[in-house]
Order: C-alpha cells, then sequence, then structure tokens
C-alpha cells in the first residue's frame, strides 16, 4: 500500500500524512509524510495537550450543515454517486435511532458486531454515528469468512444485517435439522407450527389463547432457547433489517424463535433512515412509521417522498441528479409504496423495476424474488417479464445448501456449474418455483427459469457490497439464456 501511495502521491497534494500498521519490509524505508501506527501513538501521548488544544480549535469552526462525509450509493440503477453528508444529517440520524423505540434503552452495556462493508450507510448507521450518542462496544469480525463464528463468541444485544445474511441463518438451521435425529426433528417440526402460530397472532396485534402460549413456552425451552445460544443470538434483545426488502416469512422465523426483528426503511440521500418499525409498534409486511422529525407523503405515481433533518446536500460534482433527486423541498427516493391509515409505510417496489407486462399488467418482483430466496436451495432470484407475454426467473444456487442436497441424493458434481446444470437439481428448483407459484396470482406466476451457471459476484460488477442485485447488468449479461426462455434469437 506504502508503494501506492508513493506512486500517486504527487497527484494528490491533499493526503499530507500516512500511517502504515504493518512494518514488515519498512525497517529501512524514511519518509517525512509516513509514519508507523506505533510511532503516530507515540506522539499523540507526548503532545496529548497541544493536539487536543488545536483539534477543540477545529471543531469550534465546524457548522452543522458543513460537509462531513461522502457516502456512495450502492449503484444498483447505475454508476454510484457521492451523497454529501453533513455533521447536522449524521448527529439527527444517531439521536433518532437510539430513540427509536424507549423501552429498548440503547447504551453503554450494549454490544454490537461490525461485519458490513464500512464504506455503506447501514454500517456506518450502527458502528460508528449510533456508537458516538450511546456509547455502546463495537466488535469488528476477523474476516468476512468467520462471521458466524464471531457471532456465537461475541453474542450481540443489538443485530443488524441485510436480508441476505438473515436467509442464510434460516436456511443453514433449515439444512441442520435435516441432520438431525428423528427425535429432534419432531421437535423442530412442533417448535415451528407453534412458534409460527404464536408469531402471526402476535404479530397482527392479538393475543394467543392459554393453550398456545403454553405450548410456545415448552418449545422455547426444549428448542429455541437452544437454537439462539448456538447461534449467537441469544443476547440480542433486538435486530434490524434493513438496505433491501426481507421476506415475511423470514420475520415470522425469527419472531418465532423469540427475536425482536424489525425492518426499517431509508436511502443514503436520507441518512440512512426514514420509517423504522419498533418492538411495540411492528406491522408485518411494513417498514415501520416515520421517524420522529422525519416527513413521508406519496407521490401521483406512488413514489416516496421525503423531508427530513437527515436529507443530504446533494451528489458530488452533479448538479443534474441533485436537481432529480431534490425537488420542492422532498427527497425523490425512486421507490414505490403505500402507507396505511396508521401510517404504515410498505414498500412495493423500485420505480425502475416495476415490470409492466405485455398485457399491460403492473407486477412488483421483489415480492416473487423474496418468495423464491426463503427456499434454503436459493440464493438470488431476478424475475424477468418487461413487456413479454409472461415472468421468467434466473435463479442463483445457495451454492454449501444446494452441495450438501448433491451429496446426500448422490448427485455427481465438481463445481457449481456442475450443479446449476444438473438435471436433478432443476427439478429440485422447479418444484420450489410451484410451491412459490400457489401462493402467488396467475399473472406473477413464474412459468420458465433458468439457473446461472455462476454464483454472482460484487468484483463482477453483478451485485452490490450490501448484496442487492444489480439488476440491469445481469439482465445485459445473461441476454442470450433470458431470450432462450422466451423463444427469442
Amino acid at each position: 500500500q506504502i508503494d501506492k501511495w508513493l506512486w500517486f502521491r504527487d497527484r494528490a497534494p491533499q493526503i499530507r500524512k500516512v500511517i502504515y500498521w504493518d512494518e514488515k519490509g519498512l525497517s529501512d524505508f524514511s519518509d517525512p509524510d509516513a509514519v508507523s501506527f506505533d510511532r503516530f501513538l507515540e506522539e499523540g501521548r507526548k503532545n496529548r495537550e497541544d493536539f487536543v488544544s488545536r483539534l477543540n480549535a477545529i471543531v469550534q469552526q465546524i457548522n452543522p450543515d458543513d460537509l462531513a462525509i461522502l457516502v456512495y450509493t450502492s449503484g444498483t440503477t447505475g454508476a454510484p454517486k457521492g451523497a454529501m453528508l453533513t455533521h447536522a444529517n449524521l448527529t439527527w440520524v444517531a439521536d433518532a435511532i437510539a430513540g427509536l423505540d424507549p423501552e429498548l434503552q440503547i447504551g453503554e452495556n450494549d454490544e454490537v458486531m461490525s461485519f458490513l462493508p464500512l464504506c455503506h450507510i447501514f454500517e456506518r448507521i450502527f458502528s460508528v454515528y449510533v456508537h458516538i450518542t450511546a456509547g455502546y462496544t463495537v466488535n469488528f469480525i476477523e474476516s468476512p469468512d468467520t462471521v458466524m463464528e464471531n457471532m456465537r463468541e461475541i453474542a450481540p444485544t443489538i443485530g443488524y444485517a441485510v436480508p441476505r445474511i438473515w436467509e442464510k441463518y434460516y436456511s443453514g438451521v433449515y439444512i441442520k435439522m435435516g441432520e438431525a435425529t428423528r427425535f429432534k426433528k419432531l421437535m423442530y417440526a412442533l417448535a415451528i407450527k407453534y412458534s409460527q402460530d404464536y408469531a402471526e397472532i402476535r404479530l397482527e396485534g392479538g393475543s394467543p389463547g392459554r393453550g398456545l402460549k403454553l405450548m410456545y413456552y415448552i418449545m422455547w425451552i426444549a428448542v429455541f432457547r437452544k437454537l439462539r445460544e448456538r447461534l449467537g443470538m441469544h443476547r440480542m434483545k433486538v435486530a434490524f433489517s434493513a438496505a433491501a426488502p426481507i421476506s415475511p416469512d423470514i420475520l415470522k422465523f425469527f419472531h418465532g424463535m423469540g427475536m425482536n426483528l424489525v425492518e426499517g426503511y431509508g436511502q443514503t440521500e436520507g441518512s440512512g433512515v426514514t420509517t423504522g418499525a419498533s418492538v411495540s409498534a411492528f406491522r408485518l409486511g411494513c417498514v415501520g412509521r416515520p421517524i420522529p422529525g422525519c416527513e413521508v407523503r406519496l407521490a401521483d405515481d406512488g413514489e416516496i417522498l421525503v423531508k427530513s433533518p437527515g436529507v443530504f446536500k446533494g451528489y458530488l460534482k452533479d448538479e443534474e441528479e441533485t436537481a432529480r433527486a431534490l425537488r420542492d423541498g422532498w427527497l425523490h427516493s425512486g421507490d414505490i409504496g403505500s402507507l396505511d391509515e396508521d401510517g404504515y409505510l410498505r414498500i412495493i417496489d423500485r420505480k425502475k423495476d416495476i415490470i409492466i407486462t405485455a398485457g399491460g399488467k403492473n407486477i412488483a418482483p421483489q415480492n416473487i424474488e423474496n418468495k423464491l430466496k426463503f427456499c434454503p436451495y436459493i440464493n438470488d432470484a431476478i424475475v424477468i417479464g418487461d413487456r413479454r407475454k409472461f415472468l421468467s426467473a434466473l435463479i442463483v444456487l445457495d451454492e454449501e445448501n444446494a452441495m450438501k442436497y448433491a451429496r446426500d441424493n448422490k448427485i455427481p458434481f465438481s463445481t457449481y456449474s456442475d450443479l446449476a446444470g444438473s438435471e436433478q437439481m432443476k427439478e429440485l428448483i422447479g418444484r420450489e418455483v410451484d410451491r412459490v407459484n400457489k401462493e402467488l396470482s396467475q399473472v406473477e406466476n413464474v412459468r420458465k427459469f433458468r439457473i446461472l451457471p455462476k454464483k454472482l459476484y460484487e468484483e463482477d460488477g453483478e451485485v452490490t457490497p450490501t448484496m442487492k442485485v444489480k439488476r440491469g447488468f445481469v439482465n445485459r449479461m445473461y441476454g442470450d439464456l433470458i431470450g432462450e426462455m422466451y423463444g427469442e434469437g
């Protein structure tokens, strides 16, 4: 990394000091503009009073409306844009989240686990902004490969993740129970039945009967208490899902375990949070109500418009896009939604992603995709059908679960591509598609599908850092497969 800096330093005069951690290979290196981390700390200790004085002087010169950070959008619908967020934006969102549910009392005794990309606003909210306000402990994972292991070690009191992570936990439990003894399978099946009934009644605002309460308590003691300990979620008093829509089935699963998993909604341009559910105010299928200080209304076409102290200054060096996003004091989110009589917001889909079929029907693909992704063997699903006679889907396998299924059923394979091309795997996914179709209207049915021959990677430009699919890019990349399903070319 030092070599990279030396290569471009003349073109970046604004970088005045470089601090490096690893001194390996740098024993003879000397540069007035570079310093090791150990020496940096030593200089700080020696000149503490002077540094504090200078820092305070700088802080006094900062105005709330000054630019604090640049956060780049995920780029699902185009090139990432640099959203300019101010100090006022960040302090407001931190206070709003910390006070979202007074019953929780988020404070210095709490712990979180940081594992999402730090470039994303969702991660920054919890590992930086709310942390500054609440003073809790932030634990960083060892590597992306040790997330589940570190979760068990840390057992955070506050959880947060994108939907794909919650889906992964669900599918992991599902597959693991497939290997259990007959007795454990029976107990788990009973626990799921009673917990889902219990959660559904509670989430709809009702009160379960005595018999159901008793059976749920027994299942909690026998199954879910131990399960949560093994997952590292036994101390988690609340968990948040955001950055993309989550399947209601996933929410019900975790609520059935006794976990308060709630959904929120926001975008980088609004400092990350617009609406949020709380433990005491939760409605299945909705992303909560506007947080204090935030106004939400719907445009004539259903687009969600936002006005709050968290709305950004604009995009860096992009006046045209800023003018599109900010109109008459309102942030145009690009999302289509609906508001119920109590002010709860429901997300329908991205405005650009709404499918209009050849028959003129408007279809939101995310709902269908979420139902498909509830299958433990499906990692991602991309529904196709704009200006076409029927819907189809591109499917990405959950490699780990699909490999286990193949081994258990003696399906020969060497690579992911082998699995994707296997007739037995196509039959398995076909059964899952048929199951989902039974829950949908006829026009929403997925008539054909293809399993992609490779997984989707951020490095290949196919997904964002938070694992959201870049729909347009994938559609272009696999145009031949899509055309094949519609008899084109």
